[in-house]
């Protein structure tokens, strides 16, 4: 049984299967948190510069260009704008892992551009479109989230490096 998380493990365990602490004979350490990277939400000024620089670099190269450069980046949940400003989207359960390139595909494409951007936007005359957008300004979950975020269960994070403690 884990001392950390109380959970049972093998006998024969290094590591605990249930908080991934390292079990070395007998007693338990905790696993190690990487103090070198802090993970903060990314500011409003932050995501409208990504998708500017989205709908531009889209504009630019008659979006052939934007998703090519996208197949690359949305295993890193990122789109282009998002990678040139340094910010990715994350579950909100677990912001240290980026969303794999099918959440983000899903988030991007088939949830904001197709449902949010496209369908909803037509029917409503452009206000679902404003709105998926403007919601962070008054999101009251804490984590700064559009509607389409909502949907997907995500938001968008900025990585700081900061100097290691010795």
């Amino acid at each position: 049984v884990c001392s950390n998380c109380g959970k049972g493990n093998a006998d024969t365990a290094i590591f605990c299967a249930s908080c991934g602490g390292q079990i070395s004979g007998g007693a338990l350490q905790p696993p190690r948190a990487s103090s070198a990277v802090e993970v903060e939400l990314a500011s409003i000024g932050r995501r409208l510069g990504a998708l500017v620089l989205d709908y531009v670099i889209g504009l630019f190269t008659l979006y052939v260009g934007w998703f090519i450069w996208s197949l690359v980046v949305f295993g890193r949940g990122q789109t282009p704008g998002k990678q040139l400003v340094g910010i990715y989207a994350a579950s909100v359960n677990d912001p240290e892992h980026r969303l794999s390139w099918g959440r983000t595909f899903l988030r991007e494409i088939v949830i904001k551009d197709v449902l949010f951007g496209l369908v909803l936007s037509v029917l409503s005359g452009g206000i679902v479109w404003l709105l998926d957008y403007l919601w962070a300004l008054w999101d009251s979950s804490g984590h700064r989230q559009t509607l389409h975020d909502k949907v997907t269960e995500s938001s968008v994070y900025r990585v700081q490096y900061t100097s290691p403690t010795s």
